[in-house]
């Protein structure tokens, strides 16, 4: 029987650990609309960088549209650049601009309410299974009203990626 239920535990923990990867993942730019916007009137760091595309496939994404005719040495040292720049840079560029987000929020008491996503603009890509997008949706009873962000569909998956930013009046227009 005790080898049974250390089976199963195994079996249940290797599930968990196999899916905790895909936790950030989205089905849809509203699902990663509505999971952003939690992570911000929550103050949760953790589950907003749990939205950003994975550090793995960006390094291989880097690797594989950036470093295609490099020799192998200098492409190596390029991605150990790459890898460094990520944690030390741009993880703390994304995080800025959270707390910077959550604190306009806390400040100016905003309405998060029959939020709308919009795909405001998608852009080219050199990776078929990357595609960039640019979404907005509008905010209603509060001084600020419009709401953008970045963000990619990978692989099927929504993801995170860029700038978030509120304003006061329209800033960017639909691409038509």
């Amino acid at each position: 029987m005790g080898y049974r239920k250390t089976l199963l535990l195994s079996i249940i923990l290797s599930l968990f650990l196999i899916n905790s990867d895909i936790y950030g993942q989205s089905k849809s730019k509203e699902e990663l609309g509505n999971s952003l916007v939690q992570s911000i009137l929550s103050n949760n760091l953790d589950s907003y960088k749990a939205l950003l595309l994975p550090k793995n496939e960006v390094l291989k994404l880097k690797e594989s549209i950036d470093l295609e005719n490099i020799d192998i040495e200098e492409r190596d040292s390029l991605m150990a650049q790459y890898d460094s720049a990520y944690d030390n840079m741009i993880i703390p560029r994304y995080e800025k601009n959270f707390w910077e987000i959550v604190n306009l929020n806390e400040v100016n008491k905003i309405d998060w309410s029959n939020l709308n996503f919009i795909i405001l603009y998608k852009d080219s890509s050199k990776e078929e299974e990357y595609i960039p997008f640019f979404i907005h949706t509008k905010l209603s009873n509060s001084d600020y009203n419009h709401f953008y962000f970045g963000a990619v569909r990978y692989k099927g998956e929504w993801y995170l990626e860029g700038k978030m930013e509120i304003t006061k009046d329209e800033k960017y227009a639909p691409n038509d």
